[in-house]
């Protein structure tokens, strides 16, 4: 029918209403020529109608720029009332003046005004296809609306005056347990505003790239942000957004919002929170810098003018052009900064600058999982993990006619179009990349970027480009990996050991591939560990069986087929332990309910299994009264839900080989017992009937932790156990079984050796990231201040030299270039006081040296954070230092120039930040190495905060060794919250880290947890030149130390804004009040002669290394022994340990009771002079 145009009626008046714009200039051209594809239609009178397509090619850049059809939208909001009001001038290509066009518009808007006149037609089919979501949403709740207008010759311009009520309720897909998304087809209402392509909220006209300009005007205190460039609010309280060039939609996104701004490079960084939180917004306007930076270096120039983070008023985690819209969870989440947060920036290069072309395939999911959550993976020596996920999201989640191919992925809506969609597809570039090398692939990669950008491309693009740079002929990996379904499922057989006649080693084999239908072509990584090491080869898989052949000089161990998880196969489910999405893939499933409990706790685990089911899933809940325990079925996993159902005393027993042991009195994961009160549990095993299937047990505990343990178990799908404390479950415990039972893993070994234990793979070679992130840090500021700290010049630092004032000076200095405020004597950055005894045996006045940012947070003022290190050191070798080493200068390179170099660096850092929520205090101590005394006087004389507003000292102290070990953090156990802190701070930053909680009096925070406040040590591992002349410059690994300081800020930068002070847990032994001289009576005489595993937290001190031609080397203990006795008396600690050496003499035999390979044995030790 004919709509009729009421072009007299006035519009609604809206508080918001925005003011009409100038028409738009002509914008230049910047991007390639697309297909444009638009619905004319060639009528008749009588009413008939039919879709036309009308295909043509623009040739060149400007062709297509100027061919693009232009919006220029002016919007009014009505937060309260849901309303909608926008006036739209569209600009269609000149190709279409005279000609009828066919356009979509949700019908939840209403059109009041049009110029040329409209008519609406029935709405069959099509709408809007995007990277975040289609107009599917509308088309279900029926609220599309069809129209055709006439273009009048010599014009391609509509004018269209529309509005209406646009409130679409917030819906979950049925599978939201697997990562599905809550969404809405758009929404204004009082906690903000989305309106995005798939709310057909302007004008639709075909799935081709347009340009727009934009005004909104924002409510009070409101920000409105869309693509491209222009602000979010100016003083008149207007949004005004210019594409910037061409989009595939058009986005208003905002809300009540802070807005904060930083410069990345020549980009702006933008954070828009919804509370003010300073602190979170500098992590991410960071994280936004160095980003881009990688990026660009890795693929080219970042196409916009901004990068916003946008925190949403629901959880969502959807990327646009030049923002990112996130949930208000999800932007807290510590692990988001190093995994969705790059993923979402990666896409204004794929799929916001480089258009996906979605009839060919959305290949732009997979891409940029691979260069960016893939890539953290690979930053942090974790991607081969992630591969192995990958490979089990596919296995779990895509069976029974769930597969599809790559060209028909859209977009992701459940757990199986995401293994396939974003897995499969990422595992394809992996591969892609494993065949062609690093260079080659990045290389065509730009190119591809330069060449299709402001454009769609397709699968068969990225094709070209990398056969134009590689000269390969890829067509058969195309086909196979984006044109079919399904993957590869290999096996090995007819393995065989073969003795040659020169004395070496022949291995022998086929690798074969069982998956019903057509073959894939392979590059199939075999290792192979000898007795020297581990050699590898690819192995060209092009049918059902390809034979193989090791020839080696050493006597195989163990054959592997891919260990690293390169290929994209079916996994079998021997290859990883049994898993929590296991269960939750299943398409059958029983849960079983515990007849024996009250009715309420049995109604809240159905509801918790109900909300996991998905609509493809077979699930029957019974009763374990109901059905025997030899009953359960094979061919189903289950879930035995809990403490006290039949089925979990038969099931979940104690495994010692799994590590999980089950008792009256609780449960224990590895050595980490859980007690049942107050605890919720998962633990998963596999189906004793079917290796295919797993069981789970889940104990739930209090009844108030069901709704959190609804929502969060699905997000730990990797793992075999969990453990969660309180009502509001906090995650304590997760991990997975070990697994040595894999079909593409065979143990060449003896059959005694087998018998033993299983063996043991080489560790294959280190590979490179396919970037690196820009360190925040710089190594070579760094390894200067350890360079002169650690100089000959200053002489080792010793306690009372004019060298160590020198050091003092030296980082007074650097505190005042970082402006920091004075906290020391008189206005100074030194805090004086007196030591008995120094290097020379005469009485000292020495210093520590402080420098503070004062916090801004009124409610915080007598609050401080501490970031500490001790500067001195040996001098010449007093106190504490070998006999045969006096009179040599000792460095103290690592001991503890690191420490002080990373302080230095951490304070110009958070100088040029915004001003902390809390005085922010950095203090170098002296005197340390003669008993803490400079650390117990700032305890006792603390500036600028007072002793109990010390919210937590974190202490530098030999932070110079750091290689591939995880930083170890000792004194855990001195708060309850440093375990989850420090947890938290390897989420973000992806450095790995290990929580000690014994070893609270190794260094400077003793004297603090001594006092009541919560300490903890940094420190990067003992090692054998610790006290010593060797302890030099070029030991320490400055890049090792980037990471700490990353570390250690991400850790400061939480307690800066932790609004509660931590709960002191533990204490060190008492010290005395005052300044206590160095006790060299009581001193050690003796050397022993090992290095201690400080991450060992059990009875005992464990042997990490034994030094060489010492008197524990020389008696035969060994790396791995833990000392229990000396003498016949306990060994508790480290600290047991080293008070019994204290009494002992050079020459002493002391008889040492150890344990090695579980095995009790008796070592004497005669000890020598230190």
């Amino acid at each position: 029918m004919r709509l009729p145009v009421r072009r007299k009626r006035k519009r609604p008046k809206l508080a918001h209403r925005p003011q009409p714009t100038k028409r738009p200039k002509a914008l230049a051209p910047t991007i390639h020529g697309q297909l444009l594809s638009w619905r004319l239609s060639e009528c008749d009178r009588g009413g008939a109608w039919c879709w036309v397509l009308l295909l043509f090619l623009v040739a060149g850049t400007a062709h297509a720029a100027e061919n693009a059809t232009r919006y220029e939208l002016d919007v009014g909001i009505e937060p309260e009332t849901h309303q909608l009001e926008v006036d739209a001038v569209v600009e269609l290509p000149l190709e279409f003046e005279g000609r009828e066009v066919e356009f979509l518009l949700t019908s939840a808007l209403e059109i009041h005004d049009s110029d040329p006149e409209i008519s609406r037609l029935p709405y069959e089919q099509g709408g809007f296809t995007g990277i975040n979501g289609s107009s599917v949403v509308l088309g279900k709740l029926d609220a599309i609306a069809r129209y055709r207008v006439t273009l009048p010759q010599g014009s391609s311009t509509l004018k269209l005056s529309y509005g209406g009520t646009v409130n679409f309720p917030l819906s979950s897909p049925q599978e939201e347990y697997a990562r599905g998304i809550i969404e809405t087809a758009g929404t204004v209402n009082s906690d903000g505003v989305y309106l995005a392509g798939g709310t057909l909220w302007y004008p639709y006209f075909s799935d081709e790239l347009v340009r727009f300009e934009l005004t909104a005007t924002a409510p009070d205190g409101w920000h409105l942000i869309s693509q491209g460039n222009g602000s979010s609010r100016d003083k008149a309280g207007q949004a005004h957004w210019d594409s910037g060039g061409l989009v595939d939609e058009i986005y208003l996104v905002g809300g009540p919002l802070t807005l904060y701004e930083a410069a990345a490079g020549a980009t702006a960084a933008q954070a828009y929170l919804r509370k003010p939180d300073q602190a979170l917004a500098d992590r991410y306007l960071s994280a936004t810098a160095r980003y881009i930076e990688m990026y660009r270096s890795l693929i080219g120039p970042y196409p916009y003018g901004k990068f916003a983070l946008v925190e949403n008023f629901w959880e969502t985690g959807y990327g646009m052009p030049s923002f990112t819209l996130l949930g208000p969870m999800v932007i807290r989440f510590p692990f988001i900064l190093t995994s969705s947060y790059p993923h979402e920036i990666l896409h204004n290069w794929w799929g916001n600058s480089v258009f996906v072309d979605y009839p060919t395939g959305n290949w732009c999911e997979g891409l940029t999982a691979y260069m960016a959550d893939h890539l953290m993976k690979e930053q942090a020596g974790q991607a081969a993990e992630y591969r192995r996920d990958t490979l089990k999201k596919y296995r779990d989640f895509v069976r029974d006619g769930r597969d599809f191919p790559l060209t028909e992925f859209r977009s992701r809506h459940s757990a199986a179009t995401e293994a396939v969609g974003y897995g499969k597809t990422m595992m394809g570039f992996h591969m892609l990349r494993r065949q062609l090398g690093d260079e080659a692939f990045t290389t065509s990669l730009a190119r591809f970027y330069r060449e299709h950008r402001g454009a769609k491309a397709g699968f068969g693009d990225i094709r070209a480009q990398l056969e134009q740079v590689t000269g390969q002929d890829l067509q058969r990996f195309f086909e196979q990996w984006v044109e079919r379904p399904g993957a590869a499922d290999l096996r090995l057989d007819a393995v065989e050991v073969q003795q040659t006649t020169s004395g070496g080693y022949e291995v022998t084999g086929v690798l074969r591939q069982v998956q019903d239908g057509e073959k894939f072509a392979l590059q199939a990584p075999l290792a192979l560990t000898t007795t020297d090491g581990l050699e590898t080869q690819v192995l060209n898989v092009t049918g059902e069986a390809t034979q193989f052949k090791f020839q080696t000089a050493s006597q195989p161990q163990l054959l592997e087929v891919d260990p690293q998880f390169d290929l994209f196969r079916l996994l079998d489910a021997r290859e990883t332990a049994p898993s929590i999405g296991q269960v939750l893939g299943d398409r059958k499933l029983v849960a079983i309910l515990p007849a024996a409990t009250n009715e309420a706790t049995r109604a809240a685990y159905r509801e918790l299994v109900e909300r996991w089911r998905s609509p493809t899933q077979d699930m029957t809940i019974v009763f374990d009264a109901d059905i025997d325990t030899d009953e359960l079925p094979a061919d189903a996993a289950a879930w035995v839900l809990g403490r006290n159902n039949r089925f979990a005393q038969t099931l979940f027993q104690s495994d010692p080989a799994l590590g999980l042991t089950v008792t009256d009195t609780g449960l224990k994961f590895e050595d980490q017992a859980i007690p049942p009160a107050g605890h919720s549990t998962v633990t998963i095993r596999r189906h004793p009937a079917n290796v295919n299937k797993a069981v789970g047990w889940i104990v739930v505990d209090p009844v108030a932790a069901f709704p959190g343990i609804a929502s969060k178990l699905p997000h730990y799908g990797k793992y075999s156990y969990l453990a969660f404390e309180g009502d509001e479950p906090t995650n304590i415990a997760s991990g997975e079984w070990a697994n040595s039972d894999s079909p593409l893993r065979v143990d060449l070994r003896s059959a005694e050796q087998r018998a033993a234990g299983p063996a043991t793979a080489a560790p294959p070679p280190p590979r490179k990231p396919l970037a690196e992130l820009p360190a925040v840090f710089s190594e070579e500021r760094l390894q200067q201040h350890v360079d002169y700290l650690a100089s000959p010049e200053l002489e080792g630092r010793g306690l009372g030299s004019p060298q160590l004032e020198e050091a003092a000076a030296y980082i007074a200095g650097e505190f005042a270039d970082a402006s920091l405020a004075a906290a020391g004597d008189d206005g100074s950055y030194l805090q004086g006081f007196t030591v008995d005894k120094g290097e020379d045996g005469q009485p000292h006045r020495v210093h520590n040296v402080i420098g503070y940012l004062p916090g801004i947070n009124p409610a915080y003022k007598d609050q401080a954070v501490l970031i500490t290190a001790h500067y001195d050191h040996l001098g010449r070798g007093w106190p504490n230092a070998r006999q045969q080493d006096v009179g040599q200068i000792h460095p103290g390179a690592d001991d503890n120039a690191s420490g002080v170099a990373v302080l230095i660096e951490l304070a110009h850092n958070f100088a040029a930040g915004a001003p902390p929520e809390r005085n922010l205090v950095f203090v170098a101590f002296s005197a340390e190495e003669a008993g803490l005394l400079g650390s117990r006087h700032y305890a006792e004389h603390p500036r600028p905060a007072p002793l109990e507003g010390i919210v937590g000292v974190i202490n530098l102290d030999s932070v110079g060794r750091l290689e591939d070990q995880p930083i170890s953090v000792l004194a855990t156990s001195s708060a309850m919250e440093w375990p989850f802190v420090f947890r938290g701070v390897s989420a973000v930053t992806g450095i790995p880290s290990e929580n000690i909680a014994g070893a609270l009096a190794s260094s400077d925070q003793k004297s603090f947890i001594d006092r009541g406040v919560p300490g903890v040590q940094i420190f990067t591992g003992a090692h054998l030149d610790y006290h010593r002349p060797s302890d030099t410059p070029d030991k320490v690994n400055a890049a090792g130390m980037v990471k700490v300081a990353t570390f250690v800020k991400e850790a400061t930068g939480y307690l800066i804004g932790r609004e509660e002070p931590m709960v002191l847990a533990g204490s060190a032994t008492a010290a005395p009040p005052g300044n206590q001289p160095a006790d060299t009576e009581g001193q050690r005489r003796v050397q022993f002669g090992t290095v201690p595993d400080f991450a060992h937290n059990a009875d005992g001190v464990r042997v990490e290394s034994v030094v060489p031609g010492s008197p524990a080397e020389l008696a035969g203990i060994q790396a791995g022994d833990v000392l229990l006795e000396m003498n016949g008396d306990p060994v508790t600690g480290l600290g047991a340990f080293s008070d019994f050496l204290k009494t002992l003499a050079p020459g002493d035999a002391v008889t040492v009771t150890a344990l090695r390979d579980a095995q009790t044995i008796s070592v004497p030790v005669t000890l020598a002079p230190r």
